[in-house]
């Protein structure tokens, strides 16, 4: 009994498969009418297997392309929101430059009295006593203390010239920043360096003279000339006093953004005189510029232990540690993010890819709609002109030879072919955006946390009046 209702099925659907009419009908507007890309009008209308496999490609497809309209619509709005929080980002980072601004911000990285105290230099009058009165005439008023005519730099490990910052390359192109500071005006680098040289020539291999040389040239924004001098005097001094022409070295390379052999040198400075405060308050600094937040505010806490008048200091830098912090933390979630959506992107292309593979399934199995005898009507004439025609190789089978075929767009190639799913414009979408929120945030921090950026946006402020002493 059931062998005989499987017979007469099939043979109604062969009926209803061989007559030339539509065999698929849609609501459209309040109205069935004929689906004129109908995928069920066969090529083999006799062939049942096919018709079942026709009905599977075209649930997915249609089934899919529905997830494709809904992924397009997370990754826009994931767009948007990466925007919004790339802008937020851009914003917060501007609380940085708050302990930068100010007058006196970056006083950790200058001169400081305690520094000139703890080298001890004799009286003037006691330099040149050996020698006599040193000479008044045009060439001491003009002379310059260059470190290098007055001891030799020699090689090896105890001069760091195995450091990048010390290659002649890097030396060729060193810069520092003058130290501004309304308490050294022009008279007090007129006497620093008036007794740098009258120091070096009557005591050329004293360790205080070629120190007092770095903070000179220090005083005068002249990396090439301060590195050689705080290096002699590195080398010259005895380990007790070597940590002070080291903290010269290295708050050098700081100051000039090679951080981590500024790291280097002013570690080696603390580990000559830990319980110097001014040597852990260095450190910290170049840390915190460094993005090494725990060890900096160990150090932080060790120059407040040792000597509780730098909090001031070490709480500027504390916030902007905090600050940092945060951003970077928020930096490395945008990323994350940006990666996040374009893997959305990758999935996306995929889904869209098989989606037209199980499409080109259905148009080889259905009859070309320019082939479809009951498309007869001006108005289906017409729907068919204004869909378009396409073209492509294809290779029968039994046949080893590729042949041309052209057809009309059906609606899902419509679909697929339209800006609402275009993977092109969507990586570009992507790219621009993603692109513009980086460019915008990175900038912004660049020019937040940059040493020379922030050097330069100091340097622009209303300069006071220059006192002397």
């Amino acid at each position: 009994m059931r062998v005989c209702q499987l017979a007469v099925a099939i043979g109604c659907l062969h009926v209803l498969l061989s007559c030339s009419a539509s065999n698929h009908w849609v609501l459209k507007e309040d109205e069935i009418t004929q689906k004129l890309d109908s995928p069920f009008h066969m090529r083999e209308p006799q062939n049942l297997i096919a018709f079942l496999e026709q009905i599977r490609y075209n649930e997915y497809v249609e089934r899919s392309y529905l997830d494709l309209l809904r992924k397009r619509e997370q990754i826009v709005e994931h767009l948007r929101f990466s925007m919004r929080f790339g802008e937020d980002l851009a914003e917060q980072a501007k609380c940085a430059m708050d302990y930068y601004m100010l007058e006196k911000r970056m006083s950790y990285l200058k001169i400081t009295p305690d520094q000139l105290k703890r080298i001890n230099l004799p009286e003037q009058s006691d330099v040149n006593q050996p020698h006599g009165k040193s000479g008044t005439g045009t060439k001491q008023r003009t002379q310059e203390p260059v470190c290098s005519n007055y001891h030799k730099l020699s090689v090896g490990p105890a001069t760091y010239d195995h450091l990048e910052s010390f290659q002649p390359k890097v030396m060729d192109s060193a810069y520092v920043e003058r130290e501004h500071d309304t308490n050294i005006g022009t008279a007090t680098v007129e006497l620093t360096r008036r007794f740098a040289v009258d120091g070096l020539q009557h005591h050329p291999a004293s360790w205080k003279f070629h120190t007092l040389s770095s903070y000179y040239w220090r005083m005068r924004g002249n990396a090439r000339e301060a590195l050689p001098c705080a290096r002699l005097a590195a080398l010259l001094a005895p380990p007790i006093f070597k940590d002070i022409p080291l903290l010269s070295l290295g708050t050098i390379l700081f100051r000039m953004g090679r951080l981590i052999d500024a790291d280097l040198i002013l570690t080696a400075a603390v580990e000559h005189a830990p319980k110097v405060a001014e040597n852990h308050v260095v450190l910290a600094s170049a840390l915190a510029m460094k993005h090494d937040f725990n060890r900096s505010l160990q150090h932080f806490d060790e120059a407040e232990r040792l000597d509780p008048s730098t909090l001031p200091r070490t709480q500027q830098v504390r916030n902007f540690i905090s600050c940092l912090e945060n951003l970077t933390k928020k930096t490395s979630k945008m990323y994350s993010y940006v990666k996040y959506m374009k893997n959305e992107v990758k999935e996306f292309k995929k889904l869209k890819f098989h989606i037209s593979q199980n499409h080109e399934r259905l148009v080889q199995q259905q009859l070309p709609l320019g082939a479809r005898r009951f498309l007869d009507s001006k108005s289906s004439n017409d729907d068919l002109h204004r869909r378009g025609q396409y073209c492509s190789t294809r290779t029968p089978n039994g046949s080893d030879e590729p042949v041309l075929f052209c057809d009309f767009y059906s609606d899902m190639q419509m679909r697929l072919e339209s800006k609402d799913v275009d993977i092109d414009v969507l990586e570009r979408d992507l790219k621009a955006n993603t692109d513009a929120v980086i460019r915008q945030v990175s900038t912004e921090i660049r020019k937040q946390f940059n040493l020379e950026q922030l050097k330069a946006a100091k340097a622009q402020m209303p300069a006071k009046a220059t006192k002397s002493t």
